[in-house]
């Protein structure tokens, strides 16, 4: 079966609840992180914001020389003596020597932004690469966890619930790009803090001062995005349901003209997920506002209160106000960067509580994978105090002992509902049999390896599943080796397929639409049946395989699975008791008990359960055929 999805990858059992934080694990070894990969970036964003620190700094030097019409304080600056090494002999003692450091001080400013942008452009090549890198396996742990479940988890599940969840797994994606985005702000901040420190220590402090009373703000708002989050998960759980339903259903709803009615139905639906989304963006919405008028008003009173306290008025003070501004102006989208974070994790959080819920084996039904190797019946298949139960107390099989044997056709009839598919489906392992057991050629089913039975099994239901892809590609579906088109001819005209296919235009590479609607329902049953015989199976199960075929041609395509299937073990379930006359074994039942047992003459002669299905159905066609 390959390997389990569990949390530490281990063969055992993942734990009985899953966590957010054991999910993040889990993803974080199943993507191969490494530490350069969060270095790499890492050091980029520092160096970046190294250019960042230096063009900003250098708007010191030019805020002094407006205030003061002169660069001649640089002559006792130890930071920034440096820039009149620039100045060339030829203009020192000049009047142009100011204009030329303005230029030049300008100019520095600018290449040290370019170089901030360059470093922060590789810097998202790499991490683009990398994330959609994560992304796609992430991706594909979250599909393979999902296809590990039991089908009775998709009969009890809605697909578009599985979907939504299944989708959500990229939220650990985001969550990784945002805290990686966090430190590049945080890199930002603390470079344009320095710079604030030394423009303002007062303006400074004022402005570390406020941000507690911002961060509480914050918090309340989390918490109620967080909650009305919670709300979002389910709505949009909703939303992926209503829209598989409707689709999956269409010629139903054409059927009744009901395009209003389903259309209406999602309608409610987006209705709901548009009310939670305004009502989250509403919270969301007004932190910024508030956060920036909070911070810019402590600015602009904590400078009144300097300036008022000095006694007097210079320009410097308001030319270093203003720069203090611009540069604040610069900070406060990285402390609202940083701060987002942290409605990031609120409003992701109820989806990665979901996603871990698909890292449980409670409630997935999983049926195991065992170390043996099946290559071929032998003998027969015996079953043993089989029982089953979909509800809890509710009994679809009770206790079923009986043995199919070998090479032989065996039968199965019974009213609808009386366990006859839950039957073979067991034999077919699509569930496990706990308790009771199914044993071939007196092997526990359960100690073979699923692919290796599956290899030598083919099951075709009256509900046929087919793929929205080309012919070629429905009949060798699960196929290990290559079939050539002529095996596929023969394939399809054993089941009375073959004029048809050679009269299309493409041939086997026809497309025939979704779960093969561009097809009959008799077209649809004949394509699955060639793709169970190509397989060449040695337990072939056909559970009413024909029942939508007419009397004529379902007499010549069973005249065919008889020839293919010689040799082979033979299971089938059938409705019309003609199409199985030469039955070496019938089994009858009735509500979840094999109550009869025998070939079709003794079992006629018996009188009991069969004899009064055959009664009544060849009187029925005897009424049906007057």
């Amino acid at each position: 079966m390959g390997r389990r999805y569990t949390l530490d990858m281990t063969p055992q059992a993942s734990p009985s609840r899953a966590t957010p934080y054991g999910v993040l694990r889990h993803y974080w070894r199943v993507a191969g992180v490494r530490p350069w990969h969060i270095v790499l970036p890492t050091v980029l964003v520092l160096i970046a914001g190294l250019f960042e620190a230096a063009s900003f700094s250098l708007l010191l030097p030019l805020t002094n020389a407006v205030a003061e019409n002169s660069f001649d304080f640089l002559n006792d600056s130890r930071p920034f003596g440096w820039i009149l090494a620039l100045v060339p002999e030829s203009l020192e003692g000049s009047p142009a020597r100011d204009a030329f450091l303005v230029v030049v001080t300008v100019a520095l400013i600018v290449l040290g932004r370019i170089g901030k942008l360059v470093f922060e452009y590789v810097r998202r090549l790499y991490v683009v690469e990398r994330t959609e890198r994560y992304r796609v396996a992430v991706g594909e742990e979250t599909f393979g966890r999902v296809l590990q479940f039991g089908r009775q988890y998709f009969e009890g599940h809605s697909l578009g619930k599985v979907d939504a969840e299944i989708g959500w797994s990229s939220s650990v994606i985001g969550l990784l790009t945002a805290a990686e985005e966090v430190f590049r702000f945080v890199i930002g901040l603390v470079t344009k803090a320095f710079v604030m420190l030394a423009i303002s220590l007062p303006l400074s402090i004022a402005f570390v001062v406020t941000l507690p009373f911002v961060q509480w703000f914050m918090t309340t708002i989390n918490s109620r995005v967080r909650r009305i989050s919670a709300q979002g998960v389910e709505v949009d759980r909703r939303v992926r349901a209503s829209i598989l339903d409707i689709l999956g259903s269409t010629p139903l709803v054409k059927a009744y003209s009901q395009e209003k009615a389903a259309a209406d139905a999602y309608v409610h639906v987006l209705h709901e997920a548009r009310d939670v989304a305004v009502r989250r963006d509403r919270v969301i919405s007004l932190r910024y506002p508030v956060e920036e008028m909070v911070v810019l008003l402590v600015m602009v009173l904590v400078q009144g209160a300097v300036i008022y306290a000095a006694g007097d008025f210079r320009p410097g003070d308001l030319a270093s106000f203003g720069a203090f501004l611009l540069i604040l102006q610069q900070s406060l989208p990285d402390y609202k960067h940083m701060s987002m974070f942290s409605v990031k994790l609120a409003e992701e959080w109820p989806r990665l509580e979901a996603v871990a819920g698909l890292f449980t084996d409670e409630g997935k039904f999983m049926v195991p994978s065992g170390p043996r190797t099946f290559s071929h019946l032998e003998r027969e298949v015996s079953v043993r105090g089989l029982s089953f139960q979909y509800q809890p107390g509710v009994d679809t099989l009770v206790d079923i002992h009986t043995s199919l044997a070998a090479g032989k056709v065996t039968a199965i009839v019974g009213r609808t509902g009386a366990g006859k598919t839950t039957f073979v489906d067991l034999i077919a392992r699509f569930y496990d049999c706990e308790p009771g057991r199914v044993l071939l050629d007196g092997v526990d089913i359960r100690e073979y390896s699923l692919p290796s039975l599956h290899a030598k099994m083919a099951i075709v239901s009256q509900e046929v599943w087919l793929l929205n892809r080309t012919l070629r590609d429905n009949l060798t579906f699960g196929l290990a080796r290559r079939a050539s088109d002529a095996e596929l001819g023969a394939a399809l005209q054993d089941v009375e397929l073959g004029e048809f296919v050679a009269g299309l235009r493409e041939g086997l590479d026809t497309e025939i639409g979704d779960r093969g609607v561009r097809l009959s329902g008799g077209q649809r049953q004949r394509v699955a049946l060639a793709r169970a015989l190509l397989r060449d199976p040695d337990i072939l199960i056909l559970d009413e395989a024909t029942s939508a075929l007419d009397s004529l041609v379902e007499q010549r395509v069973a005249r065919a699975i008889q020839q293919r299937a010689k040799g082979r073990t033979l299971i089938v379930i059938a409705h019309r008791l003609s199409t199985i006359r030469d039955a070496d074994l019938i089994l009858v039942m009735h509500e979840g008990r094999v109550v009869e047992q025998g070939s079709w003459d003794e079992l006629l002669r018996k009188e009991g359960a069969f004899y009064r299905l055959h009664q009544a159905q060849y009187a029925k066609d005897a009424t049906v055929g007057a």
